[in-house]
């Protein structure tokens, strides 16, 4: 895969390579060693992403400033009329703030300097628990006036997934999938996405660092995940391919877009890089979920049960 191939869904060319900006707007990660770039370093990311036919950005309210930063380099570049954003409505004790809703999407407009969005999210999927009681009729005014393209939810955790992808409004899903979580293929998720329309975006290919750090490392920050992590090098050896390579190609596997963040420059143009490289084989996929597996639970695929 010589270029950085788009994504065909209904008609548009959606990014492979969906720049996330959490990293942005707060210290994100558990392999992160610089922080919260400043933002001369935030306005770098994006001018290397876009300078990489990246043309999707995704963020959210919850992202500390992130749509605040996003926005201000996507104008700084002359770009913000053009790039495709995402971003995510916070949740209020993990439901949607409906008294305050359109206050909300109005900033988020505002701290982005754009006048729509191609996709809002619900980033707690339990709020479509009040799409009956006016999220959906507020919502659905912003998909009729344009000023919101696509609606979507982010999945976390899984057990919402069936749920989220029968909901007729629900046209973007974003769910964790990595070398380590192979559950979304596993369970038919994907599949399943791809078989109704929906466009499933994937995020956490690096299991928010995990991947990337050595075992040595692992056993500092999170220790229950040390055997996982030696199997994991292990394998990457016998392979003959770096970590963070095995971790991208992975990715490139599912052939969705894929939600990268990163804290440098040059972090996401060798994430890009390695894409170009095309899928890791199906049957390397097969060899790894079998190496790794039994030294995995779910309280290490899932980030939100770390420790803090």
């Amino acid at each position: 895969m010589s270029v950085l191939l788009p994504i065909p869904w209904r008609g548009e060319s959606v990014s492979r390579i969906i720049l996330g900006a959490a990293q942005l707007g707060m210290g994100y990660g558990i392999a992160n060693t610089q922080g919260k770039p400043d933002a001369a370093r935030a306005r770098a990311i994006v001018e290397a992403a876009w300078a990489a036919g990246v043309r999707h950005f995704d963020t959210a309210q919850a992202y500390g400033d992130s749509e605040s930063v996003l926005g201000t380099a996507l104008r700084e570049l002359g770009v913000n009329g053009t790039a495709c954003v995402t971003s995510k409505l916070a949740a209020h004790d993990g439901l949607v703030d409906l008294a305050n809703l359109d206050a909300s999407i109005e900033q988020t407009f505002e701290r982005l300097g754009v006048d729509r969005l191609w996709c809002l999210m619900l980033h707690d999927p339990r709020g479509l628990a009040q799409w009956g009681d006016g999220l959906g009729e507020a919502l659905l005014r912003y998909r009729d006036t344009g000023q919101i393209q696509h609606l979507g939810v982010s999945l976390s955790p899984l057990a919402d997934a069936s749920r989220c992808l029968a909901h007729p409004h629900m046209e973007v899903v974003q769910l964790p999938c990595n070398a380590w979580d192979q559950r979304p293929m596993q369970r038919g998720i994907l599949s399943a996405a791809k078989e109704g329309g929906r466009l499933c975006c994937v995020r956490s290919v690096y299991l928010q660092g995990l991947l990337t750090l050595s075992p040595e490392a692992v056993a500092t920050r999170l220790p229950a995940a040390v055997e996982a992590s030696r199997r994991w090098h292990a394998f990457t050896e016998q392979q003959g391919l770096s970590p963070l390579e095995l971790a991208v190609r992975f990715g490139v596997a599912l052939d969705v877009p894929l939600v990268v963040g990163a804290e440098t420059p040059g972090q996401l143009r060798e994430t890009i890089a390695l894409v170009k490289r095309g899928p890791l084989p199906l049957e390397s996929i097969a060899a790894l979920a079998e190496a790794v597996a039994p030294a995995l639970e779910d309280s290490i695929l899932e980030p939100w049960t770390w420790p803090r």
